[in-house]
């Protein structure tokens, strides 16, 4: 094994383990040098990830991807930009799925790009004043506005790269997608620590208010509707139903218009763990 493999897998595993970066299997790394990039295959978990959980594709041809002329319609287009992601494709496991960001982790000039969706970072980026505040707080950084994901994201990005790189001189270090996360990038993974550290520190000492996240006894009549969900959702695969309940949780489940308020998807994470929305159950009576 490469030794720039070895520190992308450890590297995987730091923030794949950590809450405070990653919810579930959120977020993706990469290594790349001259000729191939790893990047992180769609359905493993960085917290998990082995040698054979990293999609190698040759760079040469990823280059190509956004030369290319696609289709108007955005399905056919992702798809041929997914068909595209395959044939660049050349390790030894062709049936891995490529992150469908890995020509966002390309394009950035770094060997290391480690992309997460903090709850902390995206507290500001999913905020009213995001745009004004984020390069306020992270001059240095590169900011992007919301962009449907995908290729058309890509190119947002892309074009965000290059004019950066025209007037610096050099790569951006820290990019913000509004409503998404942030990639953070440099040559050594020590560097990438050191920056979403700086990160943390920033968004800590601006913070004037911390949710109560004080764990709490699940009602009877919650534990109550858990068979009836479990069923409602079973089929033949393993399914996992985890109870989580504290006082922040507890604010927002006491009735339909409190609820309201974090109904929609809020951050990516919820959009591929929870679909368009959360269920809600107006009640559940305990069986007697």
């Amino acid at each position: 094994m490469k030794p720039e493999i070895q520190h992308l897998i450890n590297i995987s595993h730091h923030y794949g383990k950590d809450k405070d970066y990653v919810i579930a299997g959120g977020g993706n790394t990469s290594y790349k040098d001259n000729d191939h990039i790893w990047v992180k295959a769609s359905g493993t978990t960085l917290s998990g990830i082995t040698e054979n959980g990293f999609a190698i594709l040759d760079r040469k041809k990823l280059n190509s991807i956004p030369e290319k002329t696609y289709d108007n319609d955005p399905d056919i287009r992702e798809q041929q930009v997914k068909e595209a992601l395959y044939d660049s494709c050349v390790g030894p496991d062709r049936s891995l799925r490529p992150s469908v960001e890995t020509s966002l982790h390309n394009a950035i000039s770094y060997s290391y790009v480690v992309h997460l969706h903090p709850t902390l970072v995206n507290a500001l980026l999913c905020g009213k004043n995001s745009t004004e505040l984020t390069k306020k707080l992270f001059a240095e950084a590169l900011y992007v506005p919301y962009t449907d994901p995908g290729y058309t994201l890509f190119i947002k990005v892309l074009q965000g790269i290059n004019q950066y790189r025209a007037t610096n001189n050099r790569d951006p270090k820290i990019i913000f997608l509004e409503n998404h996360g942030v990639f953070v990038s440099a040559d050594t993974t020590e560097e990438i620590h050191e920056l979403y550290g700086n990160i943390f520190k920033v968004l800590k000492a601006h913070s004037n208010r911390n949710p109560d996240i004080t764990e709490k006894d699940i009602p009877a009549s919650i534990t109550a509707c858990i068979p009836a969900i479990r069923m409602l959702f079973s089929d033949d695969s393993l399914k996992t139903c985890t109870l989580r309940h504290n006082n922040l949780i507890a604010e927002f489940y006491n009735n339909r218009e409190a609820f309201s308020r974090i109904h929609a998807p809020f951050i990516p994470d919820t959009i591929v763990y929870c679909k368009s929305n959360y269920l809600y159950i107006d009640s559940c009576d305990t069986p007697e």
